[in-house]
């Protein structure tokens, strides 16, 4: 066996992806990024000796050929793969929302998702090191919580964990674990557009971090914890399962 545990994080040079690539890297994984900025991703895989790969997740071609490069860097095993590119979109209520927005953000955050699944599968379960692989796609709580105009994004989320427990149990027998995470809103750059763009932003992050029960907000850090607990020897026997990073906010709202 390698003694260097291969991975693959998609949007893996910023925000939440980002703090998932740092620790992975910092707990002793090949990290190789998949992204659309190659001076940033670039940039980033230099920082922790890993690998990027320019991707468009909406492009089935170009995640099969990010997978293999993960494979490729590492004796041609994978041993883990985060999907965690998605875009959040415009805030309208669904009889508003412009549908070419829709077909977008459902575009990347589960058609990219699927790809993820549907080729870094295939790779783990043709690997002959006895299993042992984790995948964890990036879910929200808008996959648990109809959230007001957010229709796509809450679509693809509520989909992401579905799709995480039916390939559980399809690749459960080979020792494949497949996860997910689901966080709150999280303090990044992301979010702190998402927040501008509201009718009224204080209004918004007021609304936002008042569902939680912890002070404060998620921080990327904190996601990057949890993916890196499920993809570890000591999430051995958790696979099908969504991870809450919420602050509490679902057990306040029941």
């Amino acid at each position: 066996m390698p003694e260097r545990r291969s991975v693959l994080v998609t949007g893996g040079a910023s925000g939440i992806g980002l703090a998932i690539s740092r620790r992975l890297a910092k707990d002793g994984y090949h990290v190789t990024i998949a992204g659309r900025n190659a001076d940033v991703g670039n940039q980033v895989a230099k920082e922790i000796n890993g690998l990027f790969v320019q991707t468009d997740v909406t492009q089935p071609e170009q995640v099969a050929r990010a997978v293999k490069a993960a494979a490729d860097a590492n004796n041609g095993v994978l041993h883990a793969l985060v999907n965690n590119a998605g875009i959040v979109g415009p805030q309208q209520k669904y009889g508003e929302y412009d549908i070419e927005k829709w077909k977008q953000i459902i575009d990347v955050n589960l058609n990219g998702v699927f790809y993820g699944l549907k080729y870094g599968l295939a790779q783990m379960a043709s690997q002959e090191e006895g299993g042992g692989y984790a995948i964890v796609n990036m879910s929200s709580t808008a996959g648990n919580r109809g959230l007001p105009n957010l229709g796509p994004y809450t679509a693809a989320k509520f989909a992401l964990q579905g799709m995480t427990m039916a390939a559980a149990v399809e690749y459960g027998p080979q020792q494949i674990r497949v996860n997910a995470v689901a966080p709150t809103a999280t303090e990044t750059s992301m979010m702190k557009d998402f927040l501008e763009s509201a009718s009224d932003p204080d209004a918004l992050k007021a609304a936002v971090t008042g569902m939680q029960v912890l002070h404060g907000m998620v921080q990327p850090e904190d996601v990057a914890g949890a993916t890196a607990f499920l993809l570890s020897h000591d999430a051995r026997y958790i696979t099908g399962h969504t991870l809450p990073v919420t602050g509490g906010a679902l057990a306040k709202l029941g």
